[in-house]
Order: structure tokens, then sequence, then C-alpha cells
């Protein structure tokens, strides 16, 4: 028999994981979609600049409290050094390691254009299975 008698209107762990799979699942803020076209002008971005990044962070310092510059007496501003650090490795990491696993739908349709010897050929087609591809971020 236990020394401290167990109180039932403690015993709430299942509740409790179901509010956490609640926040976990249905509580996300819903991303849209990005339009064909938009998609397709995303070979017009410039990229990951990790000097911007920081750049961005450290001038957003203000809003939380964290003083920006050099220190009294002259110190160096280490948080804004770590920021720096954090920035480059991050974007080092998502261009040296990053990877995007592409699924392309059954039936697809497909068109391809060519020549032979009696003139051009075209077909249209959709493809019978579907099938993976792999893209790296720059």
């Amino acid at each position: 028999m236990a020394t401290i008698q167990i109180d039932d209107s403690l015993q709430v762990s299942e509740e409790m994981s179901d509010f956490f799979l609640f926040l976990l699942n249905d509580d996300r803020v819903k991303i849209p979609k990005l339009p064909l076209p938009q998609i397709l002008l995303a070979k017009t971005r410039p990229g990951l600049d990790s000097e911007i990044i920081a750049s961005n962070i450290i001038s957003r310092f203000e809003e939380i409290g964290i003083p920006s510059g050099p220190l009294e007496g002259g110190s160096p501003n280490i948080m804004e050094s770590l920021i720096r650090v954090i920035a480059e490795e991050v974007v080092d990491a998502i261009q040296s390691d990053a990877r995007v696993d592409i699924a392309v739908d059954q039936g697809m349709i497909v068109t391809s254009a060519g020549a032979n010897a009696a003139g051009p050929v075209a077909s249209t087609g959709a493809n019978v299975a579907p099938h993976t591809a792999v893209g790296i971020t720059n």
C-alpha cells in the first residue's frame, strides 16, 4: 500500500495527451498553396543570404529588449555575433545538405514533340505510375 494515496481527480494524462494532439494537429495555421505561376516565378528569387538574415534579426532586437550595437565600454555585442554565426550555419546547411523530394501523381498528362524522316511527330499521353524525383536547394 502506498504511503500517499492516489487522488483519482488528478489522473488526467489521457485528457492532456488529447489536448496536445489537438494543438499539434487540429489547431495548425493553414498555409495556402502557391499558385502555379508563382511557383514558376520562384526561379527569380535571389536565394538565401546569411548576412541579410542576420541583419534582419539584429534590426528587430529592440522589439524584444535586446541592445544592439557596441555595449557599454565599447565591448562587442556577443548576441549580434551569435546571430550571425547561427544565420551562416543555417544557410550553409540548407545550401549544402537540404534535399527536396518530389512525387508526381499517376495520370499526369505528358506531351512530347520531335521529328523523323517523315516530318514532325507529336504525341500526348499520361504516365501510368507515380514517380519520384529529388532536387536540391541553392
